[in-house]
């Protein structure tokens, strides 16, 4: 191979990376961190909603079925034991932009989560997520 086309095939494989970067950099200004809204299910048909009530924060069991009828709260098993359940919370962060997501444990309403710090924390003002049966 010459010395030219090699050039050539540099130039053609930069000009790729450079356009698919730029291409890139266009979508990433459409990219939301939580599409799941706050308050509402659609369009995902799952949302996050608050644990405060008049009577004290709720489990999000009692969350999604007081502020979200027909919805349930997202959930797993617990690993020890394994009859209970761990639902899906999230806290805000040290800035008002940004979420911690945690763990609620059944009747306990509270969120427990851990920062970049490792250290672990707990809120009893949180959002639950709520999923359409």
């Amino acid at each position: 191979m010459r010395r030219s086309d090699s050039k050539r095939l540099l130039l053609r494989g930069g000009a790729l990376i450079l356009g698919m970067a730029t291409i890139l950099a266009f979508l990433a200004f459409d990219v939301h961190a939580d599409p799941i809204q706050d308050g509402a299910l659609a369009p995902y048909r799952a949302g996050w909603f608050a644990n405060a009530s008049p009577g004290g924060p709720l489990t999000c069991a009692r969350t999604c079925a007081s502020k979200a009828p027909g919805t349930v709260a997202e959930h797993e098993a617990s690993s020890v034991p394994p009859t209970k359940q761990v639902f899906v919370c999230r806290v805000e962060g040290k800035t008002k932009d940004t979420w911690l997501y945690g763990s609620q444990f059944d009747d306990r309403a509270a969120c427990y989560t851990t920062g970049l710090d490792l250290k672990g924390s707990y809120s009893q003002k949180y959002f639950c997520l709520c999923v359409a049966k």
